[in-house]
């Protein structure tokens, strides 16, 4: 007797079911290639893996946008385990899955129960949890701290794979090949935060430190050290110390000003030197530490080289960006008036401290404008001008600040945006195109404005509303004191450095070669 086989599309449709069918009894065969499935969701679980371990911040956003549309706009993606009997989330979607469950525990409904998934074969563990951190970056609600432990665990399961330990550049490597690109210098900071950090302000960690602070800390104790073991002093008592100080300031409102403050006191009793001198020495050190990490030559100014890589300046702008309706110049009107006609203090540190030379000067108003571009993630925007303006420069960055109402970080990219904004008005920059002429060439900035292509720069700053610069910015709960104390601090020293130095008649602080 002929046997007959079934057709091409007889398979094709067994493949679509779970187990070649709907029978729970039928024992586990799974597809072995892509296939799509109709999956109870009791035969689901999320992965126990997964990098995210604080709530998602747009769960009420998302499980009201589940319930409206009656169940998924797109199918879960899912895999097994060899030997689990039930599926697993394979590459983002425990969120939804949770919310699904709520939903039919609630409702009853079986468009909550029975959904649509898209089954793929199962291929290594490092494969799933890199696919999680993968989808968790793209839809940028992960802490800092979590994708840090997310990559530790990861490198973990490449080693036991691989039977071989992985260096930062081999983790590097090993990541890029798997699609998920980060640098060393990121791993590095991870590590950091994981091995030093968390032990000691966990809290503040999970209320969402981000890389920048990170960065920021690890300078600050470099700094702190050195001065320490200058001193004579044992390294190790630092390192008492330095845990100590932070760990009392552990909280979820973390404000590192107020730590570097407690701890540059500490520092000075401990090592009976003047408060002043402390501050002072830290500072320095915190600016040539960053002048050696991130310098390829010498200071603007000098030689007119960028202490950091921007992209060219026809890089076209992202396709996403709406560029604000109106279109305004970048560029100054020489003939309107000086806004800063009031003086101002801070609490925080007087301007006045130490000496008022021109280098000293200018190195202060750098530092301060390093901090506050710090605390907003802005830092890459900042340029050290040694010997001209105001010893700082504004470049654009490398991704758009525009705030997008409904977006989850839509507040934060609003405080970047005046934060840009005013860096660039305190610098003074663009108050005429001979002061940009002065600066380096490969600031695309300037070369935009000379062009006369302000729109190219607005589609990746926009404008603020200024008329609601004190309600969005300068009364603004939400934006740590620390940087409003810093911006009048700043405002304070631009207006001595204008006072004690600036002689237009012979182009005073904008002449390329001005005496420092």
């Amino acid at each position: 007797m002929t046997r007959k086989h079934p057709s091409s599309e007889q398979i094709q449709g067994m493949l679509r079911e779970g187990h070649f069918g709907q029978s729970r009894a039928l024992p586990a065969a799974d597809p072995l290639t892509t296939t799509q499935m109709l999956l109870e969701i009791d035969r689901i679980k999320t992965y126990d893996r997964n990098p995210r371990k604080e709530r998602n911040p747009l769960y009420d956003e998302i499980r009201a946008s589940i319930r409206a549309q009656g169940g998924l706009n797109n199918p879960l993606t899912v895999t097994r385990r060899p030997g689990d009997e039930l599926y697993t989330v394979e590459s983002g979607g425990n969120t939804r899955l949770q919310i699904l469950h709520e939903l039919w525990t609630e409702t009853r409904d079986s468009c909550f129960y029975r959904i649509h998934c898209l089954f793929r074969p199962w291929v290594s563990e490092s494969h799933v949890l890199t696919a999680h951190l993968i989808e968790n970056d793209k839809r940028g609600a992960l802490t800092f701290i979590d994708k840090a432990l997310g990559v530790r665990e990861l490198r973990d399961v490449l080693e036991s794979e691989g039977q071989e330990k992985f260096s930062q550049r081999q983790l590097v490597e090993a990541l890029k090949e798997r699609g998920y690109g980060l640098d060393q210098s990121m791993i590095s900071r991870m590590e950091y935060a994981v091995d030093v950090l968390l032990p000691l302000i966990p809290a503040a960690l999970r209320g969402g430190m981000g890389a920048p602070q990170i960065r920021r800390i690890r300078r600050l104790e470099t700094a702190c050290r050195d001065l320490w073991t200058e001193q004579g002093q044992v390294s190790e008592r630092f390192s008492a110390l330095f845990s100590d100080e932070f760990a009392d300031h552990d909280d979820p409102a973390w404000d590192l000003d107020t730590v570097q403050q407690a701890l540059e006191t500490r520092l000075a009793e401990s090592l009976q030197l003047p408060l002043k001198h402390v501050r002072l020495e830290i500072d320095t050190r915190l600016v040539a530490g960053i002048e050696e990490h991130s310098s390829e030559g010498a200071t603007v100014g000098n030689e007119n080289t960028a202490t950091h890589k921007k992209p060219p300046a026809d890089t076209p702008p992202p396709s996403a960006v709406v560029p604000d309706s109106r279109t305004p110049s970048l560029h100054a009107d020489p003939g309107q008036p000086d806004r800063y006609t009031r003086e101002t203090t801070s609490s925080a540190r007087p301007p006045h401290e130490g000496p008022s030379d021109l280098k000293s000067l200018r190195s202060r108003c750098y530092v301060l404008a390093l901090k506050i571009a710090q605390r907003h993630d802005l830092e890459d925007c900042l340029l050290t001008a040694g010997h001209l303006g105001m010893g700082f420069l504004i470049d654009l960055p490398h991704n758009p600040i525009i705030p997008v109402a409904g977006q989850a970080d839509a507040l934060q990219q609003l405080a970047r945006q005046w934060i840009w904004w005013l860096l660039l008005s305190l610098s003074e920059e663009a108050v005429h195109p001979e002061r940009l002429e002065a600066a380096p060439t490969e600031v695309v900035l300037r070369t935009l404005i000379l062009e006369g292509n302000d729109t190219k720069a607005l589609n990746l700053v926009g404008e603020p509303d200024w008329k609601a610069l004190g309600y969005e910015l300068i009364s603004n709960p939400l934006i740590p004191d620390s940087t409003i104390d810093d911006l009048l601090a700043l405002a304070q020293t631009c207006r001595q450095l204008r006072r004690s130095f600036d002689n237009e008649e012979d182009s005073g602080l904008w002449r390329r070669n001005a005496a420092s």
